[in-house]
């Protein structure tokens, strides 16, 4: 958001400066475009982002004359380009520093504070429907041992030894499923943390012991995969 905006205050300058019409008015607007979207991703108060506005604009007028006077002995008192330069650099430091501030001020529900708490509100699935014949089943997640592929069906098997095909691919049910519950140890079988006894180390390869067994599926762990195994084995 900043950097477009550092760009359009430069080409602005540019093209006002090249056809010798004040660009004053122009950058002016686009400041307060920048303060105003930015004050309103965050979700601050509209008084709040009243103050914001005269604050930067003050700060840009004040910055923005005296850039102007530091650039002239290295670039030539009047070039475009002190003006070009200066006017960046302060709508770069003023947004940098208005998205630095209102992170720290504002809520974590905001669009500039959210990120992580989308990782830890996100809501993963808890039961799955899977059809017996012609009935209807509710499997709940923390009944499910392990999803894996098998003859081209996709299946979950619950603590009990329970099996039933899942209508959905298994990139697809990765997804569905908690990170810290579950993990995907190759492209076939994706088991639950409480469902593995043990992983054997042969060949330098690690096979994962599942219980109950998922049929014949391969349980060792693809190689780009041993690392993040063992974390989660650890962290869980």
């Amino acid at each position: 958001m900043v950097i477009i905006f550092t760009v359009l205050h430069a080409l602005t300058c540019i093209a006002c400066r090249s056809l010798g019409v004040e660009d004053t008015q122009a950058l002016t607007l686009l400041t307060l475009a920048m303060v105003f979207i930015i004050c309103s991703l965050s979700g601050i108060k509209i008084y709040y982002s009243l103050v914001v506005l005269v604050l930067v604009n003050v700060l840009a007028y004040l910055i923005g004359n005296a850039l102007p006077a530091l650039l002239d002995p290295w670039l030539g008192e009047g070039s475009i380009w002190v003006h070009v330069i200066s006017t960046s650099v302060t709508t770069f430091l003023l947004g940098g520093a208005l998205v630095f501030a209102l992170q720290r001020v504002t809520p974590p529900n905001t669009v500039f504070n959210n990120q992580q708490d989308n990782k830890t509100s996100r809501h993963y699935r808890v039961r799955w429907i899977v059809r017996l014949g012609n009935r209807i089943v509710p499997v709940m997640t923390d009944q499910i041992a392990c999803f894996f592929s098998e003859d081209k069906s996709n299946y979950l098997m619950t603590f009990d030894g329970e099996r039933y095909i899942v209508d959905a691919t298994m990139d697809a049910i990765s997804e569905e499923l908690d990170p810290e519950l579950f993990f995907r140890i190759n492209r076939s079988c994706i088991p639950a943390l409480g469902a593995i006894g043990s992983a054997v180390v042969n060949a330098g390869r690690y096979a994962v012991e599942i219980h109950p067994k998922p049929g014949d599926v391969s349980t060792v762990v693809t190689r780009s995969r041993e690392s993040d195994f063992l974390h989660w084995l650890e962290k869980g």
